[in-house]
């Protein structure tokens, strides 16, 4: 699948979230360990002991690390210090590059035990935590969230961002050393090839009736309630025949109660997602908390004209009225009139709009993504202040409370 390279490195990635887990996150990292395996480097990820096994057979290493539910995710864990099990393991097996992909305690402790050994680290901005905390009325903390996820970036030799939106957001608030780190859409995966009549059907959908859809962990910072009020509306105004949720999280139950002419499906596994996707006609992303939104591309790929607010995904693949539709930050207003306007559409222009939608997804090639990243870690790898530098020998129990 990938070229192998001339230089094979030893990468430690830790994280909080990982397959079978099903969000963002975890796709991602996941694509990037199989990615970086396939190029010839050895891999091991780190990340929260898990229940649940994936049952697959993967060429990387995987640790467990201790963890505790997430208060309302108790499907999600959150990793504790291990400064002890990391000095361990590092002296042992030492990496060439760590990535950091979480900035909790187990991502706070891997940052001083590299420190302390000399190895080089990176980190990935993954989430927008300093956003979710309205949603959870602790707007009160931002200020400390924000310093704090500032401090620990700019301790890691680079910070690598999704989108060209995201690095200009945190060059203003003072992050350093940030590079992009794009993300892929399985284009053969997610096609309109997967369009269903058998299942389209089953909803009662005649071939010129719309679906709406919107794919998304369901819970408050992602905006579902404003997406279930605009499917609601256009299904009494008879604009659409139907609204789907396709997801799981805290909020699902109090929506489907809300909203009982929305279907909510719940988790999908991969291959049911892609067919859902396909057999909708528009996808509606109201969330404003995203650092890219991968729901954004898999819906083009699949064929989707997609309206969303103009960040993100959304600033770097929608054309405004090519393959979608964008809405200024936080206008609910505009929103919704775009996702009515392109609702109103001839059948020959969402046609169009659709095909559009699919061409407009070629450049999220992982390939090219992946070795980039490879590349870009080779070159740092190269220019290590710690190349020749071999640990110390100290005393282990020092770091025991690390």
């Amino acid at each position: 699948m990938y070229n192998v390279s001339k230089q094979r490195l030893k990468i430690s990635l830790l994280t909080e979230t990982f397959p079978p887990e099903v969000n963002g996150v975890s796709f991602t990292l996941y694509q990037l360990a199989r990615g970086l395996s396939s190029l010839g480097s050895e891999i091991e990820v780190l990340r929260p002991k898990r229940i649940r096994k994936s049952g697959r057979v993967e060429p990387w290493e995987e640790v467990d690390l201790p963890s505790r539910p997430i208060p309302n995710y108790p499907q999600l864990r959150f990793g504790l210090p291990c400064g002890a099990l990391l000095y361990e393991r590092w002296q042992n097996y030492r990496p060439d590059i760590i990535y950091l992909a979480t900035e909790g305690p187990s991502g706070f402790s891997a940052l001083r035990v590299a420190k302390k050994l000399g190895i080089q680290v990176v980190s990935g901005y993954h989430t927008n935590f300093d956003l979710y905390l309205k949603h959870y009325r602790i707007s009160f903390i931002k200020p400390l969230i924000d310093n704090y996820l500032k401090w620990f970036h700019n301790q890691t030799h680079l910070t690598f961002a999704p989108t060209d939106w995201m690095i200009k957001e945190l060059k203003i608030k003072g992050y350093k050393n940030l590079k992009k780190l794009s993300r892929g859409v399985d284009h053969q995966f997610f096609s309109p090839q997967n369009r269903s009549e058998k299942l389209r059907k089953s909803w009662n959908i005649k071939e010129l009736d719309r679906v709406m859809i919107s794919v998304s962990r369901v819970a408050a910072e992602k905006n579902l309630d404003l997406v279930c009020k605009v499917f609601t509306k256009m299904i009494e105004q008879k604009k659409a025949k139907m609204g789907l949720i396709v997801g799981d999280g805290p909020e699902r139950i109090k929506l489907s109660k809300k909203y009982p002419k929305i279907l909510f499906t719940g988790c999908l596994d991969k291959n049911d997602l892609s067919v859902y996707y396909a057999s909708a006609d528009l996808f509606l992303f109201a969330s404003q908390t995203e650092t890219f939104g991968n729901v954004i591309t898999e819906a083009l790929s699949s064929g989707l004209p997609v309206i969303a607010y103009d960040y993100a995904a959304a600033s770097e693949y929608i054309v405004d009225g090519n393959n979608g539709k964008l809405s200024p930050m936080g206008d609910s207003i505009s929103l919704e009139e775009n996702f009515e306007s392109l609702l109103e559409c001839s059948g020959l222009k969402f046609a169009k709009m659709s095909n559009q939608a699919r061409l407009s997804t070629q450049k999220a090639n992982w390939i090219n993504i992946i070795k980039k990243l490879h590349d870009d870690l080779i070159v740092l790898s190269q220019n290590s202040p710690f190349r020749s530098l071999k640990s110390n020998s100290v005393n282990r129990r020092k770091y025991r409370m690390l």
